[in-house]
């Protein structure tokens, strides 16, 4: 499909998604370019010519850079489907591609509102580029950590190149760290490329020991080295990728020890105010005492500045309590076996339980549970780490078949029944992808943790999870370990090792409790985030956190237990009035203050302002959210108005330069628009003409600034008067009280939310789901519903505010 011209730009269809896009997503670790009608990248059509990376490493803060460029070897243009897995942990911050010289940005918008534009300028033969985090709904979004994009043209003989950019968090195990650039594919054969180039950098505040490059057969140069700063870089050509690029390093600190960094940029417009608090904020790692903010009135539009405090928590030793598995302890693996474990997920859990039941010593005992729709036990309780136990254990999990779905509550209990017993671990391997039992995550964890704690004390097992797959269901796994374990997430295309090492050396551990950081001046700090679920011996502890004044010697003090003694490490630093150092804070803290507010919905559902927050961050400071996407076309195309016959309002955004705008529609109206200072934003009230029919139509502004140079725009906006149409399908309609409704329906293109109700319960929205080519979602009949005749109402809302609405009858029985 040819590009069509708009506005002097060729616009460049990138369909970016999160993974499903029947490309298995292990095999896209550096971005590969997968011709549209093949299974495979072919290098004869479509190959990578050049790469070029940038990492910078500030303390915990890794920030990755990648342009690639592809050919196109053949005489005609091409499509293709461009696949970039992204390490565990990470959050994109850019995206761009580029048409011919020029490069266009992508944009954060709110997720609804760019699908609607998307689908608005497809209709009129325009391709611009949509990236999202998951591509099911928002729900589902954060589970992804695969990106697709559908490139199309791709000229003859001609080259097309993009961009991307993510931020990634580095932790600390054991005074170890690891950087890893996944180049090798774990599938297709290495791609090979003409020029490869990697500039790295890393500075940390804590001294470095020990860095090394593990990647043998990549040239890479060291050219700076002391005991806080790295340099080094890499530059071949006519090279294969067959290697990953990686790094690791210790961290020089014999005690305990206190850094603080800090970033505030005085002329930076504010991220406006805060909606709330989120419930459960806090400065402790057990979010056992609510960190209060305290509000301070700053001048307007003046941006808050941003620290990042990190301990470095050294291991004890032997006398003071160092050694944690002298008991003989009693390890239970759930290990899941339902369908969505197929390909690499359970290839990692099967290495995952290989290595976990060889640390065994012969003191322990241990059992293998396999579940999906049901529970299959090896033994019915556990029994002696003996070699011959454990070979036959293995012997039958490699006999046994994938099946069914997941029923991850009937898992669990079997798992707590062999598992409450003194000493003991319960290990859950798993993509957390719930569909029997209880399936909603905050039900779930609930329902877990009321049952962990019905169990004695001294008697409750640790929970800990190994997460794995690019669509793991994080926010639930996240939920389940804080049930006194720790969780470990590996993706399809990562290599297992490191992680599985580090899972390996937390596994049954005593987490360093009661983490608690403390500022002083406490009137100066405000929305102290923690940034880890979990810390053990030898790892170290974040905090991010806003300050609103400055401070010359402001006093950070963290204290703890850890193997019943306590620790107190203490630090003095400066809170700076300026400090441009260190600019990856702000959207540091803006992702932990969104993960506050994700965490807050995903135990009380969705309010509007947790979500108008999480968009409003993500827009400040750019990046992808469950509620925001990128979009990425040129910025005439990026702001149609969607409105009804008779709405009477038109809103433009302008650069501050701008004095006057005037609007001149297309039936011929003159419009000036005046400035709203509190908005930020130019505005009129006009009439549309109710004879108008639905469409697309032109507005022109003619914009003046303070110099007097006029300019010339033209935009859009579309009219829509006609209701959504709704059509609910539903499998059967008798259900007994105490069981799930699912439910499937299909609304108009531009439907922006789908609402189902039931007389007497809550309101259940409906969310996009690919795979069914429907909304899909699922309304729960309490136990408790008398039975009799219902009537099931879905009501849609289109993008101009229309309703539409469908029902169906529903019959519960006894």
């Amino acid at each position: 499909m040819p590009g069509q011209r708009a506005h002097g730009f060729l616009v460049t269809a990138i369909l970016i998604a999160a993974c499903l896009i029947a490309i298995p997503p292990a095999r896209a670790d550096s971005g590969v370019l997968i011709p549209a009608d093949k299974e495979a990248p072919d290098p004869a059509i479509l190959s990578l010519t050049e790469m070029q990376v940038e990492i910078h490493i500030d303390n915990g803060d890794a920030r990755v850079w990648i342009q690639q460029i592809f050919t196109n070897h053949t005489g005609r243009p091409e499509e293709g489907n461009y696949v970039f897995a992204l390490p565990s942990g990470t959050q994109v911050s850019d995206f761009a591609v580029w048409d011919g010289p020029v490069r266009i940005p992508a944009v954060i918008l709110e997720r609804k509102r760019a699908a609607a534009i998307y689908q608005e300028l497809k209709s009129q033969a325009l391709d611009p580029g949509l990236l999202e985090q998951g591509e099911r709904n928002e729900d589902e979004a954060r589970r992804s950590s695969v990106f697709s994009a559908h490139i199309v043209p791709i000229p003859a003989w001609g080259t097309k190149r993009l961009e991307i950019e993510y931020h990634q968090r580095i932790r600390v195990v054991g005074r170890r760290c690891n950087f890893l650039l996944s180049l090798k594919p774990d599938a297709y054969a290495a791609q090979h490329m003409a020029h490869l180039s990697i500039q790295f950098a890393m500075d940390s505040a804590a001294p470095i020991k020990d860095f090394a490059i593990q990647s043998k057969a990549l040239p890479f140069k060291i050219g700076q080295q002391d005991a806080h700063t790295v340099r080094g870089s890499l530059d071949a050509t006519d090279i294969d990728l067959s290697e990953d690029f990686s790094a690791t390093w210790g961290v020089d600190v014999t005690g305990n020890a206190l850094e603080v960094i800090a970033y505030r940029n005085p002329a930076a417009p504010s991220a406006g105010p805060s909606l709330g608090q989120p419930e459960g904020e806090s400065a402790t790692q057990d979010d056992s005492k609510p960190h209060k903010p305290h509000r301070q009135k700053t001048r307007k539009n003046e941006e808050p500045g941003y620290f990042e405090a990190t301990a470095q928590l050294a291991a004890p030793s032997a006398a003071q309590g160092g050694a944690q598995q002298s008991a003989p302890r009693t390890v239970v693996v759930l290990l899941d076996t339902s369908l969505s474990m197929q390909w690499e997920k359970l290839e990692r859990s099967y290495a995952a339980a290989a290595k976990i039941l060889e640390s065994l010593r012969p003191q322990d005992q241990f059992n293998l549970l396999l579940f999906n729709t049901g529970v299959a036990s090896y033994q019915p309780q556990p029994v002696a780490a003996e070699t011959a136990s454990i070979m036959a254990a293995m012997d039958w999990l490699r006999k046994s078949q994938l099946r069914g779905g997941t029923d991850l509550e009937k898992a669990l209990s079997a798992g707590l029944s062999q598992a409450a017993v003194p000493h003991a671990i319960l290990v859950l391997l798993t993509d957390g992808g719930a569909d029997r039992g209880i399936v909603a995550t905050g039900k779930l964890a609930d329902w877990y943790a009321a049952q962990w704690n019905q169990i004695p004390a001294d008697r409750r097992p640790k929970t800990d999870v190994f997460a794995v797959g690019d669509d793991a269901n994080l926010p639930l796994l996240r939920l389940l370990a804080r049930n006194d374990g720790v969780m470990e997430q590996v993706l399809s295309s990562e290599p297992v090792d490191f992680k599985l090492a580090s899972f390996l050396s937390e596994m049954g551990q005593n987490p360093i409790s009661n983490l608690r950081l403390a500022i002083s001046p406490q009137s100066s700090v405000d929305k102290v985030y923690p940034l880890d679920d979990a810390v053990f011996d030898g790892g170290q502890a974040s905090w991010v956190g806003q300050y609103l004044k400055a401070e010359k010697k402001a006093s950070f003090q963290v204290t703890a237990q850890q193997q019943g003694q306590p620790i107190r490490v203490d630090a003095k630093a400066e809170l700076p009035a300026q400090e441009l150092d260190h600019d990856q804070l702000p959207r540091l803290w803006a992702a932990a203050r969104v993960q506050a507010l994700l965490d807050q919905i995903d135990r009380n559902g969705e309010t509007e302002a947790a979500i108008d927050e999480i968009i409003r961050l993500a827009q400040k400071y750019k990046f992808v959210t469950p509620y925001t996407s990128f979009l990425a076309a040129p910025r005439a195309l990026l702001r149609p108005r969607v409105i009804r016959p008779g709405d009477p309002v038109l809103r433009i955004h302008t650069d501050p330069a701008i004095v006057s705008v005037v609007a001149l529609f297309p039936f011929g109206l003159e419009k000036p628009l005046r400035y709203l200072a509190d908005e930020d934003v130019w505005q009129t009230r006009f009439l549309a003409p109710p004879e108008m029919t639905d469409g697309t139509y032109p507005v022109r502004l003619v914009l003046r600034d303070k110099d007097g140079q006029v300019y010339r725009e033209s935009k859009s906006f579309v009219i829509l008067s006609k209701p959504p149409s709704v059509k609910v399908r539903l499998a059967q309609t008798r259900f007994r009280a105490g069981e799930t409704v699912p439910l499937i329906v299909s609304a108009s293109a531009n439907t922006r939310t789908l609402t189902a109700r039931l007389d007497g319960l809550a309101p259940v929205s409906l969310r996009w789901n690919p795979a069914a080519e429907a909304s899909t979602g699922q309304l729960w009949l309490p136990p408790g519903l008398p039975a009799g005749n219902y009537v099931l109402t879905v009501t849609a809302e289109d993008v101009a505010h229309n309703m539409g609405s469908a029902e169906v009858h529903l019959e519960v029985v006894p």
